[in-house]
């Protein structure tokens, strides 16, 4: 138990935990985060991918491993912490009379004249220095105690930590990450998460009115906004979303992280000579009569053709076909039973736009947010508010009167010497 003890307040722990969180942080940067699993086999290859898949890379700050180790890092703090307070503590109560006066700290010495009682009085009255209550049998001692709570800043640094921490596990374990696909004038309250099947419904929902891309000379898209509204009851709200400009509703920040383009084609179907005219698109099948579908599975454009690759079914017989329709050449022609159909490509009827948005869930984002702000009230307490001590023992003589001056700080102690200079010039003019 001694051992497990002494391994977790050890620094060399907390040095390779913090390099530990500071390597996945890297590697949460350069690594893409929550993209579908074929990217990082085809991206990295099948062997580091699957390393990246299995190591939960592919979503750094969820992972079981930056978990455990933040974990590990908060136990690390509190246990140091519990460990130095005893000692902290007892600095913090330790009397500043308590001392040798023949032996102070960074002690210089000086012969003055003058009486006693002015001394005694201009230490107390001008200098502010307290006499000790407890009688010396020679001389007397006299002290001045300076920020003894700042013994505790250090603690105030690592409760910010602490803080901070437990922060980032309350987002990596309830917080969630998502996207949302919207198609130009639908709106959509569905948010697919990347670490969970199941999707995520919200109690208000996002409304896409226009989709606006901006391109450069040669075509290249230079930005791309989402004109949304937020529709949560009788409340709307009108805002822009663009690329490094989100838009937070609620607790919910919403980044805009890709854009598609779905196009509407026009065909001309014809069923036993009868001619019908229908629109046909990736996300929406056309029909003829109540019975055929037809399902547009792949487009695009080759040498300059259109080309359509479509799926039919009977509906009512269950019977399929498969086949091509392409610009400028003679129809697609098929037959279910005694029904002749032929397809032919008439023009592009209409240009869609779809907006990929991700949005983020951070419950721990406040929790964080005043770690933060305590950690630099912390730093403040601790470089600007050092506890010291000063000490000024006197001692009759003959005609003259001994001073031995000393003084301790946790920190820059170079510069005490020059401060016990300066008292004891303050002491030696206000008697000459």
């Amino acid at each position: 138990m001694r051992n497990f003890w002494d391994f977790l307040t050890s620094a060399k722990l907390a040095i390779v935990l913090f390099f530990l969180l500071a390597l996945i942080s890297i590697l949460g940067t350069i690594i893409p985060q929550a993209q579908p699993e074929d990217l990082y086999l085809m991206k990295y290859g099948q062997g580091l991918g699957k390393l990246i898949l299995f190591l939960q890379l592919h979503d750094a700050y969820h992972s079981w491993w930056y978990i455990a180790t933040l974990f590990l890092f908060l136990a690390n703090l509190v246990a140091c912490s519990l460990k130095r307070w005893p000692f902290s503590y007892k600095l913090f109560k330790r009397k500043p009379w308590e001392v040798n006066p023949l032996n102070l700290p960074n002690k210089i010495t000086l012969e003055i004249n003058g009486s006693l009682d002015e001394i005694r009085g201009y230490l107390k009255n001008i200098l502010k220095f307290r006499a000790s209550p407890e009688p010396l049998n020679e001389g007397e001692l006299f002290y001045k105690s300076q920020n003894r709570f700042s013994f505790f800043s250090v603690y105030v640094v690592h409760l910010s930590l602490v803080i901070i921490i437990v922060g980032a596990l309350v987002g990596a374990l309830w917080g969630w990450r998502g996207s949302m696909n919207i198609l130009e004038g639908d709106q959509s309250n569905i948010i697919q998460p990347f670490r969970k099947k199941d999707p995520i419904q919200l109690d208000f929902s996002v409304k896409l009115n226009k989709f606006i891309l901006e391109t450069y000379p040669n075509g290249m898209p230079k930005e791309y906004i989402s004109n949304v509204t937020i529709i949560d009851k009788n409340n709307q709200v009108n805002t822009l979303i663009k690329v490094n400009q989100p838009f937070k509703y609620q607790d919910i920040v919403f980044y805009q992280a890709s854009y598609n383009i779905i196009p509407e084609f026009k065909i001309i179907a014809q069923v036993n000579g009868k001619r019908e005219e229908l629109i046909l698109s990736p996300i929406e099948p056309a029909t003829i009569g109540d019975k055929i579908t037809i399902v547009l599975k792949d487009y695009g454009e080759a040498h300059g053709f259109v080309y359509l690759r479509v799926w039919m079914v009977n509906e009512l017989t269950s019977e399929s076909r498969e086949g091509l329709i392409i610009s400028g050449f003679p129809p697609l022609k098929v037959t279910f039973g005694q029904e002749e159909i032929s397809l032919e490509y008439e023009d592009l009827a209409k240009l869609n736009y779809l907006t990929g948005l991700q949005a983020k869930k951070d419950p721990g984002n406040w929790i964080v947010y005043f770690g933060f702000i305590l950690m630099m009230v912390g730093l403040f307490l601790v470089y600007y508010y050092d506890p010291k001590t000063y000490w000024v023992y006197l001692k009759p003589m003959e005609n003259k009167i001994f001073l031995s001056l000393g003084a301790y700080r946790k920190r820059e102690r170079e510069s005490l010497q020059l401060k016990l200079k300066e008292i004891a010039n303050q002491i030696s003019k206000a008697r000459n």
